[in-house]
């Protein structure tokens, strides 16, 4: 190895791995000409590295990726303004291992920053007595999240993927690694979470930390998910998916906890106790954001959740988000490009939402009866109003994240509509909008999907239809409730309770819904409750990334493609016979190994859904 120079900036140093990511199979270049044993010698050492290891996150495809990964291959988006030949074989589902999007570098480069750090941190601790346990323990964790992370995405993305722990620091190493499988990956960074989980601080002292750092409550989300996924394998044992599904709602446990502890003592994050919704605070006991604050005359409305999520972020329900700072000169532009920027004058987009998310129009002052098989079947939804617009001379751009702070118009009757009294949005002109991989709603989903799949386990025979349908039993201690039925109720009171936020004019009265909320008499078996959970997830998580990986998680829970293959039917606009062939393959729902990384690596195997192409056929 050779030293490094001092006047060396270890972020720099870092940063520079980057470069000529594509001559190596994994995408880890060494580090022995930039960053060396010598170098790692104090707390600022250590803690620069880290700081690169999230700014990693901002950089490079990361994020887009997330985006056509996790949105872009599903059934909400549709063609936007801007043209990409890569993004459009994706929407057409012709994707060849060509494509752009195919490449994997940008998460392996976040997975070796961390590596790289937990390898080198023990060694500081023992040397620099400022650079405590306690600091140790903090970045074992914030390092152990963010390459957990990235290796999750990878997994649900891919299916299975080289896997390492080491940092590629070394020329001497073997870079060209074997695919490890999707389970053993899982089963891996399960154990390393869980043994790290309690080292990251509930709060930062700097509360503008709490959503942009690795708190316990991610580690928490992180792990929930990691479970809920393991649990969907078809293969397993009832005993296995119980275990697993079990452990999911403990950890979902631990935040929902939290979460309440925080809205108890007021710490509210900037907020006031009138920008929560009551109503669902007093029947359901969840601390979530109100949709009906910052009234002003006409009773137009600056939607209070979708504003402090979407428009300020760091808001109290985020768990974790990637940050874009303004005066550091930082911009989301994978977002801005995706979803919407200005470019000559015109809003210009990747992206759009498709037209059929609205089965029809509402107008407002109609009354609808919610109904379990339409995505959108009342007009007071305010993630319909909000997430995109389907008004005259705007149709279908994507406004989740791009616009800062809209308004439309609200009464308690239900009378929203962008049509009646208009959808006033403003595109971001200076992109700092955050990017969100967890928020407190996500979590009380992941418990519902986990007790509907446990209620299941437990009895197929439970009948949702016997219970009142005022049972909303609110139980503070949480934990695991013994009965498929009393389950079944808690997997309802958690979509209900974001479903109702949403929709605040469904509420008359105290406990007391009206015509357009769910009713628990609606869903009598557990296909029911599933599609309930499968649309409310496609409605809170409109444009986030999660829809297209919520469709492949269900298909590994069935062990079929049967509802995957029905959301794609309604994407592709032509449907060859070798595609609707295609579709039936549980392979077909990941991403193909890039053509470069099979000429450079003997040891990948191709996703068997594209091994049929000429062109990976290896000499």
């Amino acid at each position: 190895m050779k030293n490094i120079k001092d006047n060396i900036k270890l972020f720099a140093a870092v940063a520079a791995t980057t470069i000529g990511v594509s001559s190596c199979s994994l995408d880890l270049l060494p580090l022995n000409d930039v960053v060396l044993e010598n170098y790692w010698t104090d707390k600022n050492d250590v803690e620069s590295v880290v700081a690169s290891c999230y700014q990693a996150m901002k950089e490079g495809s990361y994020i887009s990726n997330m985006i056509v990964w996790g949105e872009g291959r599903s059934d909400n988006v549709a063609f936007g303004d801007l043209n990409s030949a890569d993004l459009t074989s994706i929407l057409q589902g012709t994707m060849k291992t060509t494509n752009a999007y195919c490449d994997w570098a940008s998460m392996y480069n976040v997975i070796n920053r961390c590596n790289t750090v937990l390898y080198y941190a023990p060694k500081v601790a023992g040397e620099d007595p400022n650079y405590t346990k306690s600091d140790l323990n903090i970045t074992i964790a914030e390092c152990s999240f963010m390459r957990a992370y990235s290796y999750l995405t990878l997994v649900k993305t891919f299916k299975n993927v080289p896997f390492s722990l080491e940092p590629s620091i070394d020329d001497s190493q073997d870079f060209q690694l074997p695919q490890t499988s999707f389970e053993d990956i899982l089963d891996n960074l399960i154990v390393g979470i869980d043994s790290c989980k309690d080292f990251a601080p509930r709060k930062y002292s700097d509360a503008g930390y709490n959503n942009a750092k690795v708190t316990r409550a991610a580690m928490y989300a992180l792990l929930a998910e990691m479970y809920l996924w393991r649990a969907s394998d078809y293969n397993l044992s009832a005993e296995q998916k119980k275990q697993y599904y079990t452990r999911c709602v403990e950890a979902c446990d631990w935040v929902l906890k939290f979460k309440r502890e925080q809205y108890r003592s007021k710490d509210f994050n900037g907020l006031d106790i009138d920008d929560f919704d009551d109503n669902v605070w007093d029947i359901f006991g969840y601390p979530l954001l109100t949709e009906k604050s910052y009234m002003t005359g006409s009773n137009v409305s600056f939607p209070t959740a979708f504003t402090n999520n979407f428009g300020d972020c760091r808001s109290f329900e985020s768990i974790f988000e990637i940050p874009f700072e303004t005066r550091d000169g930082q911009s989301n532009d994978a977002v801005a490009d995706m979803y919407g920027v200005i470019r000559t004058g015109q809003r210009r987009s990747f992206l759009k939402a498709r037209q059929n998310i609205m089965t029809s129009i509402p107008v407002g002052g109609t009354t609808y009866i919610n109904d379990n098989n339409t995505l959108f079947s009342t007009p007071t939804d305010f993630r319909s109003l909000l997430s995109f617009s389907w008004q005259a001379g705007d149709a279908f751009n994507i406004t989740k994240y791009v616009v800062d702070m809209p308004m439309c118009q609200y009464s308690g009757s239900g009378n929203i509509s962008q049509e009646a009294f208009g959808l006033t949005t403003s595109v971001r002109t200076t992109h700092n909008e955050s990017w969100i991989l967890y928020r407190l709603p996500e979590v009380m989903l992941f418990r519902a999907e986990a007790e509907i799949q446990l209620a299941a386990l437990i009895s197929e025979n439970a009948e949702p239809t016997q219970w009142p349908v005022t049972d909303l039993t609110y139980r503070d201690g949480l934990g695991l409730v013994e009965s498929a039925s009393d389950l079944y109720a808690d997997a309802y009171n958690l979509i209900t309770a974001v479903y109702i936020r949403s929709n605040p004019a469904t509420i008359t009265n105290s406990k007391n819904f009206g015509s357009n909320a769910p009713k628990i008499a609606q869903f009598t078996n557990r296909a029911g409750f599933e599609t309930y959970l499968m649309n409310e997830r496609r409605r809170e998580f409109l444009f986030e990334g999660k829809r297209f990986y919520d469709l492949v998680r269900q298909a590994r829970r069935e062990g079929n493609t049967e509802k995957f293959s029905d959301a794609m039917f309604n994407k592709y606009p032509m449907l060859t016979g070798a595609l609707r062939l295609k579709l039936k393959q549980m392979d077909f729902m990941y991403m193909p190994v890039a053509k470069r990384q099979m000429q450079v690596n003997p040891n990948l195997v191709q996703n068997s859904a594209y091994a049929d192409e000429e062109e990976n056929v290896k000499n």
